[in-house]
């Protein structure tokens, strides 16, 4: 049972991207006639790929934070480099090295962390929902009333941080089994971070629908800004649910459903999702690969003689003390 399980996310993968390959080359005479890989929308989504690293190291270090990681801004973004990069391996490889940094490094339980983290997820979910919804009330075609569902269920999702604090307990213990320690004290850490959180969350939303009109713009399709918002906002599903490594195939079909919904090309939306892919790809991959071994540096030093986790290395220390301020 378990070589099936270690197995299926594997042969889905490689499914997608058979699927997704098979399409775009079906699609070939489409996209070599209509899109061209210029170098400036390019550049830009790739820029706006490292802001959203940025705003999700601030949001990861003001949640963390309250639950006493005193890692750098930097730190996150490097940390948060390194999640994304290893999101493309499999059975969700970006989680586990992240839960296993701020164990060794910053001394995390690991309860503590799958704590931090659904909130985190709980707080997009309700961020990119709440969007979500706007957007098509004021923005929306008719076909986009599934759309609208699809986000009240996200919002409903993310409300479940803000239920009292004893419903709160008892849900996440009911959904967990007792594992994670949801107590008084965590519930009020993480309403704590929400009002910091949230708008962050809100920055990475647009800079993605930013990206993804970038996608559109290296073709003909004409594609506003709003309708980017509400595909973005809706491909949050697939960092609750992880069906891929990366959500690969999945992410792009999903763009090009929900193109089809609000009245778009389904080819138009599977083409411009997957050139922005690759240029995301190509930014995720250099700065992940640098920043892994960097951190694995700073892992490994916790396992000197003498050393414990949660121990920086010096120089490291110092670094950080003077990167502790966030960007303005």
């Amino acid at each position: 049972m378990s070589t099936a399980r270690k197995l299926v996310p594997g042969i889905l993968t490689l499914l997608m991207l058979c699927v997704l390959g098979a399409y775009l080359f079906d699609q070939r005479a489409h996209w070599l006639e209509n899109y061209a890989l210029r170098p400036l929308p390019l550049l830009g989504i790739a820029l706006l790929v490292v802001a959203t690293l940025g705003l999700r190291a601030s949001a990861n270090q003001s949640l963390f934070g309250r639950l006493q990681v005193g890692a750098s801004w930097r730190d996150w973004f490097a940390l948060v480099s390194v999640n994304s990069f290893s999101n493309y391996l499999p059975l969700s490889a970006g989680l586990f090295a992240k839960a296993f940094y701020l164990k060794r490094v910053h001394s995390l339980p690991y309860p503590e962390f799958a704590v931090g983290q659904m909130a985190l997820l709980l707080l997009v979910a309700a961020s990119n929902g709440m969007v979500g919804l706007v957007t098509v009330a004021l923005f929306g075609t008719s076909g986009a009333g599934w759309v609208a569902v699809g986000f009240a269920a996200m919002c409903a999702v993310g409300a479940l941080a803000f239920l009292p604090a004893g419903a709160t307990r008892s849900l996440a213990s009911l959904l967990t089994r007792g594992r994670l320690p949801w107590d008084a004290a965590a519930v009020s850490a993480i309403r704590q971070a929400a009002p910091r959180v949230i708008p962050l969350q809100l920055l990475v939303l647009m800079a993605t629908a930013v990206s993804l009109q970038l996608g559109f713009a290296l073709g003909e399709a004409q594609v506003g800004l709003a309708p980017c918002i509400i595909f973005s906002a809706a491909t949050v599903i697939t960092r609750l649910v992880s069906i891929t490594p990366g959500a690969l195939g999945v992410r792009e079909f999903l763009v090009g459903g929900l193109a089809v919904l609000t009245g778009f090309e389904l080819q138009d939306a599977v083409i411009a999702s997957t050139l922005m892919r690759l240029a995301e790809m190509s930014v995720i991959f250099v700065l992940g690969g640098v920043f892994t071994y960097r951190l694995s540096g700073r892992v490994a030093s916790t396992y000197e003689v003498g050393s414990e986790p949660g121990s920086e290395p010096e120089s490291d220390q110092e670094s950080d003390q003077e990167s502790d301020q966030e960007p303005g």
